[in-house]
């Protein structure tokens, strides 16, 4: 092999500068090999290969200094007849060696004058993708075409981030990973707000995909127009929630009801004991909330007898027959009987239904549970209540069939939950149900397989900052400190990683990191990464669509990768604005012939009258 390049200047262990020429300079991001290092290995002194990238190229002129004029510079090329011989300087990042299939940073450094040759093919396929039995592969290096590169999929085992922005290929990098990793056997729910991945039944020519009959699109019913169609994704399952089978405190945490409203949460707990065993909706809540309110209002004061005529009476009378069936102390008698004045028959009248006093005579003494559910505090809560659960009564996801986690947790399954065009909370609603589910599952039964979830829009589920309220938060950051233990992977996917939860966003130790502008959310991937230098944070703003950086346990070593070609149709794509410009100016067109045609018909039709 020819060398492209020798050692100049001084050099260090981690980085070295070389000189070449414009024939021949290797380009930026390119790989080069340095051979003959001598390095301790085991117990004895041998010759290494060190691979390095080049990090920059410079060219300069010993001739044409910075400091000379337009007109000294025309002088010296019409007196020379000719361009002065450039100077051409590359600088290169040392990555290391391999020590069997191990990578090991040099402890020494190269001479002057050494060779700087183009790294080979064979050496690069070991140097970066891990000897691993089925790797996944997700692409070529940069500028090697040839040479693939396989993640490690253990490395999942620590979670992992997609980071990028608006345009540069997360959501298309993410398909050709879930393809690798069905086909694999993989057991992966996909909560899609943007529906990127319900086409992934076929491929751009509408033929199915290998693993089609393994994916399953599921679908909550929205009114949304303009979203793919179901005959074009091949079909979907309906997806419910069963009312009746939420507890109060997940009903309570659906609609935004404080921790602090406890008197709304008691009368909501209440109704929903007395409706144990039924197969109830949020319409039937509402009903019992209000029949809550209204016999608690019923019982707001004890019902009087008519018969009896002094206060005495009264007292004996309530003792003996209103006590015990309302749960009421003869302390609350007071508030009732101001100033020692009583008059029955009209307090009565006044206070209470027609029916309450038959109503609790024929009842009998009360049970506990209807003892609460009388007392006035219940009553204003019920009241307070029914402005949150009628906010459900709109929704259309209820119905009499529950997550089918059973089909979610099927070896060898990729599971689509469509979230396009529903309304947020909503969307936080599915994924805290669904993620609670599994995380139930998982620590009480145990999963017979690894399950990964793969989050898109990630910062909207998962959000920093204290006072940034999201239903789903907590579980999905127990499941990045504690998932690994259980089963449970965890591949998040943001343009935005500054408002994601930076404790959240830095479990995930693999981060796949592709175009990146904004200094804030270069600033959260500095601080959320371990592996992320300043020199590959300087990168990211300069690579392409298609390009990412592959960082952590997925790989030996931070490469630069090309993503692969991915076999099944994108979904979610953007408009094309011009094709819709078209369009509408067609109907513009289209319009105003028809007026004209209407208007030529109404003057013939005039002449001839």
């Amino acid at each position: 092999m020819a060398a492209v390049g020798y050692i100049v200047g001084e050099v260090r262990t981690d980085e070295f500068t070389f000189v070449t020429s414009t024939e021949i300079a290797p380009p930026r991001l390119e790989y080069v090999v340095v051979r003959g290092i001598k390095e301790l290995v085991g117990d004895r002194l041998r010759e290494v290969d060190v691979l390095a990238q080049v990090s920059g190229l410079a060219i300069s002129s010993r001739l044409y200094d910075t400091s000379m004029t337009y007109a000294e510079v025309e002088a010296i090329l019409k007196r020379i007849g000719g361009a002065s011989p450039p100077v051409v300087v590359g600088t290169a990042k040392v990555l290391g060696y391999l020590d069997g299939n191990v990578v090991r940073f040099p402890r020494h450094a190269a001479v002057p004058g050494t060779e700087v040759y183009l790294a080979p093919d064979d050496l690069l396929q070991r140097f970066f993708s891990r000897d691993v039995e089925g790797g996944i592969e997700i692409g070529t290096l940069i500028n090697r075409p040839r040479v693939s590169v396989l993640l490690d999929p253990n490395g999942l085992r620590r979670h992992l981030a997609v980071i990028a922005q608006t345009g540069a290929g997360k959501s298309y990098t993410v398909g050709v990973i879930l393809e690798k990793l069905l086909q694999m056997g993989g057991t992966i729910i996909v909560f899609d707000p943007n529906s990127d991945y319900v086409l992934m039944r076929r491929d751009e020519r509408r033929r199915l995909t290998p693993f089609a009959k393994r994916i399953e699109v599921y679908r909550l019913p929205t009114e949304q127009r303009g979203r793919i169609s179901d005959e074009e994704i091949g079909g979907t399952r309906r997806f419910t929630v069963q009312f009746s089978k939420l507890d109060p405190d997940e009903i309570c945490a659906l609609t935004g009801i404080s921790e602090k409203a406890s008197r709304i949460r008691e009368a909501i707990r209440i109704a929903c004991e007395n409706l144990a065993g039924k197969d109830y909706t949020p319409a039937d809540l509402c009903h019992e909330l209000r029949q809550l309110a209204q016999s608690g209002e019923a019982m707001r004061r004890p019902p009087i007898s008519p018969a009896i005529g002094d206060k005495e009476e009264f007292e004996a009378y309530f003792e003996s027959q209103i006590s015990e069936k309302a749960g009421i102390s003869t302390d609350d008698l007071e508030a009732w009987f101001p100033r020692g004045e009583h008059k029955p028959e009209e307090a009565e009248k006044e206070a209470f239904p027609e029916d309450a006093f038959a109503r609790g005579r024929a009842t009998g003494p009360l049970s506990r549970p209807q003892q609460r559910a009388n007392a006035p505090d219940v009553a204003s809560g019920a009241r307070g209540a029914l402005k949150y659960i009628k906010r459900l009564e709109r929704v259309d996801i209820w119905g009499f069939e529950d997550v089918p986690m059973d089909d979610l947790l099927r070896p060898m399954t990729l599971s689509v939950i469509d979230l396009a065009g529903i309304d947020q909370w909503i969307a936080e609603f599915i994924v805290d149900k669904v993620l609670r589910e599994a995380w139930s599952r998982a620590t009480i039964e145990g999963l017979p397989h690894p399950v990964f979830i793969v989050l898109e829009e990630a910062h909207n589920f998962v959000p920093g900052g204290q006072n940034v309220r999201c239903q789903c938060a907590g579980i999905i950051k127990r499941i990045a400190s504690e998932g690994r233990k259980f089963g449970i992977f965890l591949i998040l996917i943001t343009q935005r990683p500054y408002r994601i939860h930076q404790d959240t966003l830095s479990q995930c130790n693999s981060q796949i990191i592709m175009r990146l502008t904004n200094p804030e959310d270069q600033r959260a991937v500095r601080m959320a990464s371990e592996s992320i230098s300043e020199g590959l944070l300087a990168d990211l703003p300069g690579l392409n669509v298609g390009e990412a950086v592959v960082l952590g346990p997925l790989v030996r070593v931070p490469v630069m990768v090309k993503v692969g070609k991915r076999l099944s149709q994108e979904g979610g794509s953007d408009i094309d604005v011009v094709e819709a410009l078209k369009r509408a100016r067609s109907e513009v067109v289209t319009e105003r012939m028809e007026e004209r045609g209407k208007d030529r018909s109404r003057t013939e039709w005039e002449e001839e009258v």
